[in-house]
């Protein structure tokens, strides 16, 4: 008889241990995926530069796009992503590719009963009829294989179907179309119907622009009416600089009074991006309050009107990098699209690699949005962060390809590189530390 009690005591010992002990093989003391490298400027500038080049309004017979991601391409979005977000910010995250499915591997911080272990988790995908379906989880060292996986996927969906964040992300993968996975490259064909696009744009104002943000949002916009009203009547073009140096002001007040410095940078460059492509800000936060129009200014750099245009569009997508995702799908999609119109131009790369710069000091550190603050309301003129750009010097896909093969090509990187130069050598830049 005691030893039948030993037996049974031991037996529900185990079981109420199951769950610790399961708990304790999915932790573990160390991340098993290293910290996210910082994207540098070249990064940012690559994938600023895939959201533009696969901007919806650039369709014309078709509904339909295709996007080819080598795995590092991949793996640079995925930190944009997760920089994008706050609440991914503390998580470490990789993809890899493989023939017909990829896996993602998180690391993710936790605190249990005053100690902090890591979740190890990797996900594995199948390449199946156009979709990528989850077929395998490791979570430290327990595996949940795809037979397991399919209850556990139709309770969540279960209890997200209403989340605004979950609808965000299906809006988002049923534009997604994946054509083929290899080890070398995952190619994607992004189907922006009508609706997928519609919804996507309405889930992510909804998930993600706070009203702190709508706020702060207005505010500037407010601001920006009255700076536009204040040039005398005669006067219908003016220099971007005459804009960004008092709403930057503003931004250095605000922060003074105790507000966060990167969060009003953003909001500056955000509201002038939309004044100058024409977006309503109410479509942007999602507001029903009707906003006042500002007066309409061609605002200017080298009395172009396209070169202001790129660099505040640029600097607002550098500066969401930091932020939130919805800034990013709004942002994006407004900027403006003369480069398809009249041809490949370095003048226009230069106004956005100059846009980019900004908007990255803009959003480094606190320490680097105040000090830009305080050096863009008092700064004389656009030459002071930007080289002259000269002419426009528009080619031909034709003429692109005569002179420089590709887009990967020596001759071509180059001349980015002569660009970068040109960019960083302005007085502006040289109060920020590298």
């Amino acid at each position: 008889m005691k030893t039948f009690d030993i037996l049974i005591s031991s037996l529900l010992l185990c079981l109420t241990s199951l769950p610790l002990i399961l708990l304790l093989l999915a932790f573990g003391s160390q991340p098993a995926v290293p910290s996210n490298p910082p994207l540098d400027l070249a990064q940012v500038n690559e994938i600023q530069q895939l959201l533009i080049d696969h901007d919806p309004r650039q369709l014309l017979a078709s509904e339909h796009q295709e996007v080819r991601l080598s795995e590092n391409e991949l793996n640079a979005l995925i930190t944009y992503i997760r920089n994008s977000n706050p609440n991914l910010g503390s998580l470490n995250i990789s993809s890899k590719l493989v023939e017909n499915g990829a896996s993602i591997a998180m690391s993710i911080p936790a605190t249990i009963l005053g100690i902090h272990p890591w979740l190890n988790l990797t996900l594995h995908f199948k390449h199946t009829d156009g979709s990528m379906i989850l077929d395998g989880i490791d979570a430290g060292a327990l595996n949940i294989s795809s037979a397991l996986l399919s209850p556990i996927r139709s309770a969540i969906a279960l209890q997200l179907g209403q989340d605004e964040n979950f609808l965000l992300v299906k809006a988002f993968m049923d534009s997604l179309h994946f054509q083929s996975v290899t080890e070398e490259r995952i190619v994607i064909m992004l189907d922006w119907q009508e609706e997928n696009r519609r919804q996507l744009e309405d889930q992510a104002r909804q998930v993600f622009v706070s009203a702190r943000e709508a706020e702060r949002l207005v505010f500037y916009h407010e601001k920006l009416v009255d700076i536009a009203a204040a040039f005398p009547a005669e006067i219908n073009k003016v220099s971007l600089n005459d804009i960004l140096r008092p709403l930057f002001l503003f931004a250095s007040l605000n922060t003074a009074g105790g507000t966060n410095a990167i969060a009003e940078n953003r909001a500056v460059f955000i509201v002038l991006s939309a004044y100058l492509t024409d977006l309503e800000l109410s479509q942007l936060i999602g507001s029903e309050v009707i906003l006042p129009a500002p007066r309409t200014l061609d605002v200017i750099i080298e009395s172009r009107e396209d070169l202001a245009r790129h660099v505040v569009s640029s600097a607002a997508i550098a500066a969401s990098a930091g932020a939130t995702m919805a800034e990013v799908l709004s942002v994006y999609k407004e900027v403006h699209d003369s480069r398809y119109r009249t041809g490949f131009s370095f003048t226009d790369i230069a106004a956005n690699l100059s846009g980019s710069m900004l908007g990255t000091l803009a959003s480094r550190s606190a320490d680097d949005a105040g000090k830009f603050q305080q050096l863009m309301s008092e700064i004389g003129s656009e030459s002071n962060y930007m080289p002259e750009l000269g002419t426009y010097d528009g080619m031909t896909e034709e003429e692109f390809t005569a002179r420089y093969g590709s887009r990967e090509s020596e001759t071509y990187r180059q001349r980015l590189q002569e660009i970068t130069d040109s960019i960083v050598a302005r007085p502006f830049y040289q109060a920020f530390s590298n």
